[in-house]
């Protein structure tokens, strides 16, 4: 398997000068979480090829490079972030991004058509990101939560107006969650959050900068993308969008 630093190697042919630089910075938080880390990353033009004609489709831009970089498969920031890799691969755990999005409605879950899956949380929820095959769109990034759900049932969040912007935000916040798990847990927080340019109010474990952990992560989401709605989860009624509800917002918006 290849080390993390051969596989993080920035080669970013397809992206805009500013998502390159965006990409590049990603990739050195990611090198500060664990540099003796191995990921099985590196995705090549082959599999990159074969993903696509699963998918039916080409990949998002942001994703392909990601996953010539980091790639999937693997858990980072103590689970709370586990991309997956592109295509079924040996000794690597599925799901994969070419056929997540089957095996999810496979088993009732209401992943719609437009939605590229690329990874999960902790508890299972389910990232994607807004990508018609034929229509433009806002690429947000869209959790589905688990459960049945359909069209008009709220069991969504957008987390992130593109991929780069989700990443920078939900690694801000949750490498706080390797406070205790590493050797120097706290100022390796420190390092990625500044790497990624977090603000100084927001530095730090979430117990220090807001009332809850659940604060925290809205503050860091709406920094890393200020024109998403602000997020509010409700214990009993869980995330508050529909799949209609993500859908207006991705392709009514004019300035994407």
């Amino acid at each position: 398997m290849p080390s993390r630093t051969a596989s993080l190697a920035p080669v970013q042919p397809d992206l805009s000068p500013e998502d390159a630089e965006r990409l590049d910075q990603l990739l050195r938080a990611v090198e500060l979480l664990d540099p003796d880390a191995e990921l099985p990353g590196g995705a090549d033009d082959a599999t990159i090829e074969e993903a696509e004609r699963k998918l039916g489709r080409p990949l998002p831009a942001q994703l392909r490079e990601w996953s010539r970089t980091v790639g999937g498969g693997a858990a980072m920031l103590g689970g709370n972030l586990r991309p997956y890799a592109l295509v079924k691969t040996r000794h690597v755990i599925g799901p994969y991004v070419a056929t997540a999005r089957n095996a999810l409605r496979s088993r009732e879950w209401f992943v719609p058509e437009e939605v590229v899956p690329f990874g999960s949380d902790a508890g299972g929820d389910v990232f994607g990101i807004w990508a018609p095959r034929d229509e433009p769109a806002r690429p947000l990034v869209v959790l589905i939560g688990a459960g049945d759900g359909d069209e008009d049932v709220a069991s969504c969040a957008v987390v992130g107006e593109d991929l780069y912007a989700f990443l920078q935000g939900w690694i801000a916040h949750y490498v706080w969650a390797l406070e205790d798990a590493e050797p120097g847990g706290q100022e390796l927080i420190d390092e990625v959050q500044e790497e990624l340019g977090l603000p100084l109010d927001l530095q730090g474990v979430p117990e220090e900068m807001a009332r809850s952990a659940g604060e925290h992560l809205q503050k860091v989401l709406r920094w890393s993308s200020p024109t998403i709605e602000p997020i509010v989860y409700d214990p009993d009624k869980g995330w508050p969008l529909s799949i209609s509800d993500v859908r207006e917002q991705a392709e009514a918006q004019p300035d994407w």
